[in-house]
């Protein structure tokens, strides 16, 4: 493997954690909702109205103005994009379908992919959508990296016609369709290609786009979103007139008021408490977010593997589960991949909650305690560690610390916000930490925030501090990424997972379930994606759901 393409791969491994968190913000003033019929039209306010409007109220953070570049870079980030902007395939309830493209063909090298596009396709300025967009669209972020869709590994893109569209990979990439071709929003190049600065961009036109709906207003004071319906959108018809999203500091409590038609922030047990009023509707999916314990190798005893080991053992995972999560979760694997995806090893190796194994296993690395003082000392330095901590995730650290403490390991906590923790952990400033974050699903390229491509001096990578290095590792993830057998890819992908739970380069902690509750007499057709929007968001806001 080329230790080039091996770069791009970890560059584009490395914008897969994102967290799915939700934003606290200041309560919204309720807005009215009007009666709610079947069928939708638009009509000037001087002629009468034989209906009302079709106004759904939705619950989602405040991710800033929904363009491509200036968006939260959060995946509820890309939920409200994508109601905006279309891609060349989407996935609908069940899984991938051709978008923009009406189809495409792949090589036989497989590093050549040619889109047949569909005639006929508007923006929302009324110009009309061809392959100079899409060849636009992959060159402008190439020069402009998108944080949620990188097209790195595009070596060349072609325009063979007006509707016909090559585009040609430096090496082959297994998820190019699901995670690229999927995910990046196509851009209009009369608009766009003018524009040097786009995470300063949030004019008018910085979204006209082809999606089933347009931004009407966004009030960045009370994080207020109304879009209206594309009615021209070439897809099908829109099934909504508006939709209102707003964020509540308590969802139950405006869904309850009928401030809210649906929620996907609520929280799971909170949702859920909803399936017995029959009124209301709740749909259970998978959670696609994680909680992770952080390690810096740049510290010596955190280096050896039968450190980490111990600090596995010593942690109560069901407790934290049923304390932290408030059993609205699933204890995590070894093997980083989630029970739910089917690329799951449920072969690999646990670690139980075993204080005794735990202490056996620092006393193997080495460690003692010299003193008696129940801290114990790694290479004649005390195993005394900054940890740090979201602000709100007191309970969670009173825990950590309170596990480690029983093997002789002593933490001092430091809390912050949830972005200054994980701008910590990437910048490699920290010891050890715990944090989260979402798109934990879909193509097992994620397994590349383990991978590195040198054993050289210390490196910042996804999983924080000096990178983890593990020459198998490495061959075997970048052998995964461009294996094209499906059952073949399966086995590099379950050895991942065992070199992970052998080695621990991170301790997943748990996985989150997810819960969406709706009133079905306002509307009735939420799902969950097959493996989240786009790159494994687990929102029942697909934009398909409002499309008919």
């Amino acid at each position: 493997m080329k230790m080039d393409f091996l770069k791009k791969i970890l560059a584009l491994s490395m914008a897969l954690v994102m967290s799915i968190g939700i934003v606290s913000c200041g309560p919204k003033a309720p807005v009215d909702n009007p009666a709610i019929e079947d069928g939708a039209s638009s009509v000037e306010e001087d002629i009468p109205s034989t209906r009302e409007e079709k106004i759904i109220r939705m619950d989602l953070s405040d991710v800033g103005y929904p363009s491509v570049y200036t968006v939260s870079k959060k995946g509820q980030g890309y939920v409200a994009l994508q109601f905006i902007f279309d891609t060349l395939i989407w996935k609908d309830s069940t899984g991938e379908v051709p978008y923009l493209a009406e189809k495409y063909e792949v090589s036989e090298d497989n590093k050549t992919y040619t889109f047949y596009l569909r005639k006929g396709v508007k923006f929302t300025d009324g110009e009309e959508f061809n392959a100079e967009d899409v060849k636009f669209t992959f060159d402008y972020t190439k020069e402009h990296p998108y944080h949620y869709a990188s097209t790195s590994m595009v070596k060349e893109t072609r325009i063979v016609d007006d509707y016909t569209v090559e585009v040609e990979l430096s090496d082959v990439y297994v998820p190019f369709i699901s995670d690229v071709a999927g995910c990046l929003p196509i851009l209009p190049e009369h608009i766009w290609k003018d524009v040097t600065e786009p995470e300063t961009f949030t004019s008018p036109e910085a979204v006209i786009a082809t999606g089933p709906f347009k931004l009407e207003s966004y009030d960045s004071a009370a994080g207020v979103y109304v879009y209206t319906k594309n009615e021209n959108y070439f897809y099908g018809k829109v099934a909504a007139d508006k939709l209102i999203i707003s964020n509540y500091d308590d969802a139950r409590e405006a869904f309850v008021a009928g401030d809210l038609d649906v929620s996907a922030t609520m929280g799971y047990k909170k949702a859920t408490g909803f399936k017995s009023d029959d009124k209301y509707k709740v749909l259970e999916g998978p959670g696609l977010w994680v909680s992770r314990l952080y390690f810096n190798f740049n510290e010596p005893a955190l280096n050896s593997k039968e450190v980490r080991q111990a600090i596995h053992h010593s942690i109560n995972l069901d407790e934290i589960v049923d304390k932290v999560a408030g059993g609205a979760a699933i204890a995590g694997s070894a093997g980083h991949i989630q029970p739910d995806t089917p690329w799951y090893n449920p072969s690999v190796k646990q670690y139980p909650y075993d204080v005794e194994k735990a202490k056996a296993l620092l006393t193997e690395a080495g460690a003692v305690d010299s003193n008696n003082d129940g801290v114990m000392e790694f290479n004649g330095k005390e195993m005394k560690y900054e940890a740090i901590f979201g602000e709100k995730d007191v309970q969670y650290a009173e825990l950590v610390v309170n596990y480690l403490k029983e093997i002789g390991i002593e933490l001092e906590v430091k809390t912050f916000d949830d972005n200054t923790v994980k701008t910590l952990i990437g910048e490699g400033r920290f010891t050890i930490a715990v944090n989260g974050h979402g798109s934990f699903g879909g193509d097992p390229i994620l397994l590349g925030r383990f991978a590195s491509d040198s054993d050289g001096a210390p490196q910042v990578t996804a999983q924080g501090g000096k990178v983890w290095y593990n020459e198998e590792y490495n061959k075997i993830f970048a052998q995964s990424a461009m294996e094209l057998n499906k059952e073949k890819r399966h086995e590099l992908v379950n050895k991942l997972q065992e070199i992970i739970a052998e080695e621990l380069p991170t301790v997943t902690m748990y996985y989150n379930l997810n819960a969406t509750v709706y009133n079905p007499a306002v509307y009735d057709g939420y799902y969950y994606t097959p493996d989240g929007i786009g790159i494994a968001i687990p929102f029942a806001y697909n934009k398909l759901c409002f499309v008919e």
